[in-house]
């Protein structure tokens, strides 16, 4: 595929308006958490009950990734992120009513109804950027791409305690969904700015594989791809990674005004430091890649876990809040190094008329880590009355990810 300049104002317009409207939807996601004690109080359940309006948006995305991911392949990746950005602004101001009125099963079936639109949104924007560049520069593009999830999820936790204190912890979903509605907007933009086309699959995309050709059924095309080891190593990893990452960003906020008695808005200010970190790393994942190793992604996906094992166990036992905040810097670099790669990763393993599907199966994965890791450490810390056991779950998970990414050789 040549980059003509046209191509290169397409791909651009899109990531763009892809990359706002995915993080804007990822500070909906996570800004619960940012204020959860006040959360759980305003609806007369626990702490460890209330996590679940972040971890319920996962299990949804998570349930049904796969179905989104053929939907992709069959109708196009433009059309999909459209209508997912669609019902994730209508279902996050429908919270907001929810949240407004104390209707704790309500709020969370709102929440449920989100994941389902946002993992279509996550999903699809993969996808069209990934199709949308050369092998050249794909680990790049997609490595700018999934830097939204994290500036996101810093905007989250610096505007939850604000939003908060001005209009009462309700309006942080309705902050959300207005954001949504600038991304899409947005988006919307973007696709009219090139014309209105449909960044469907046959718009000037050539494969790069040729294991596959794109006329299978629905059923073919997704055991081809459970049969590529590729794909369920990445699904393994990914799992291991975004256990990692929600089990941060979602009890960190809890957890420093536990254990080093901060106020509402310096915890959540110095737990936005985490995810703020992915906006360089997970470019950078990419760039190092592309650049630094000749397009090899195992070399990235190694060095982040390795790295990142140590930086949880210290994290478990830090006392000083200067050494915490170097922990998180460092964590917060290299567990998000592996976020675009392991994407471009598994993309290259399969024709193109598969990469929806498949990137919708390691996202399934990945998403399962994201819902289950927040869940399992509120249980342990139930039962323990501490975080250590928590930690210790979390170091299990990066030790699980060092570990696989050391058993198989580059494709």
């Amino acid at each position: 595929m040549t980059e003509t300049p046209v191509w290169r104002r397409e791909s651009t317009a899109y990531l763009f308006g892809a990359w706002l409207l995915t993080a804007a939807v990822h500070v909906y996601v996570i800004v619960p958490a940012s204020v959860l004690p006040t959360v759980a109080d305003g609806l007369g359940v626990p702490q460890t009950t209330a996590v679940w309006l972040v971890s319920a948006v996962f299990v949804s995305w998570a349930l049904t990734n796969v179905g989104v991911g053929v939907v992709i392949d069959s109708i196009g990746d433009v059309r999909v992120v459209a209508a997912g950005g669609a019902v994730a602004v209508g279902i996050a101001l429908a919270g907001w009513l929810a949240a407004a009125d104390g209707l704790f099963w309500l709020l969370i079936g709102t929440r449920v109804v989100a994941g389902v639109a946002i993992g279509a949104i996550w999903i699809a924007g993969t996808t069209l950027v990934g199709r949308l560049y050369t092998v050249e520069h794909r680990a790049t593009a997609l490595g700018v791409f999934t830097t939204s999830p994290p500036a996101g999820f810093a905007a989250g936790q610096v505007l939850g305690p604000r939003v908060t204190a001005t209009a009462g912890w309700p309006a942080i979903f309705a902050a959300g969904g207005l954001l949504s509605a600038a991304g899409l907007a947005t988006f919307g933009a973007a696709h009219l700015s090139i014309g209105g086309t449909t960044g469907s699959r046959d718009d000037g995309d050539e494969p790069d594989t040729d294991d596959v050709t794109t006329d299978q059924t629905t059923q073919q095309r997704f055991a081809t791809v459970l049969r590529n080891r590729t794909v369920l190593l990445g699904a393994v990893v990914a799992f291991a990674a975004y256990s990692l990452y929600l089990f941060l960003n979602s009890w960190l906020p809890s957890y420093l005004t536990s254990a080093f008695a901060l106020s509402a808005d310096a915890s959540g200010l110095l737990a936005a430091v985490f995810p703020a970190m992915g906006v360089i790393s997970r470019a950078g994942g990419g760039v190092i890649s592309d650049r630094l190793f000749g397009h090899r992604r195992l070399p990235v996906l190694r060095w982040s876990f390795v790295v990142a094992t140590p930086v949880m166990v210290l994290l478990a036992v830090s006392t000083s809040i200067p050494a915490l905040v170097g922990l998180l810097v460092v964590g917060g670099l290299v567990i998000q190094l592996t976020f675009g790669v392991v994407y471009s990763y598994v993309q290259e393993a399969v024709a193109p008329g598969n990469q929806g599907t498949a990137l919708s199966i390691l996202g399934s994965a990945g998403i399962s880590g994201a819902f289950s890791a927040p869940v399992i450490a509120g249980l342990l810390i139930d039962l323990t009355g501490a975080y250590s056991a928590a930690f210790a779950y979390a170091i299990a998970m990066a030790v699980l990810g060092a570990g696989l990414v050391f058993l198989v050789a580059e494709q």
